[in-house]
């Protein structure tokens, strides 16, 4: 079967058409995939920290281990060594005690903020994106 001389391009142009939307569907998959896990990691870095929090309170040993609101780095330093796939540098951890007191019984809750934006700049570009995450737990030790 001979093909026309007017039909030669047409698949060549169809493919083009189709290829363009593919591969910009497939780009924003992965875009809005890193988002989604940096959410997902952000609420489990919270969680973390807040385990943390309440594993090492006022009557943790060895006193050096024992977080609270006179000071709380080792907790930074447990949530940013557990930010697997993210930028470090874009990750700000707080945790804030209830009656401004380790001590059991209190609660504590931890808030773990990242920031980041699109790696393609097709979507969502110059936006920042903020993400939060909380955990709040009763100090167990």
């Amino acid at each position: 079967m001979r093909r026309r001389p007017r039909e030669m391009g047409q698949a060549m142009a169809e493919y083009a058409l189709l290829a363009a939307l593919f591969f910009t569907l497939v780009i924003f998959i992965l875009d809005a995939s890193r988002i989604l896990w940096g959410y997902v990691a952000t609420s489990h870095l919270a969680t973390v920290g807040a385990r943390y929090a309440i594993v090492h309170g006022a009557r943790s040993e060895p006193a050096s281990a024992r977080v609270g609101p006179t000071g709380y780095d080792a907790l930074r330093k447990v949530v940013l060594e557990n930010a697997w796939g993210l930028d470090r540098s874009r990750i700000k951890t707080t945790a804030t005690w209830e009656n401004n007191s380790n001590a059991p019984g209190n609660r504590v809750t931890v808030e773990v903020i990242y920031s980041d934006e699109s790696v393609t700049g097709l979507f969502w570009a110059g936006q920042t994106l903020t993400m939060v995450g909380r955990a709040t737990m009763i100090i167990q030790n």
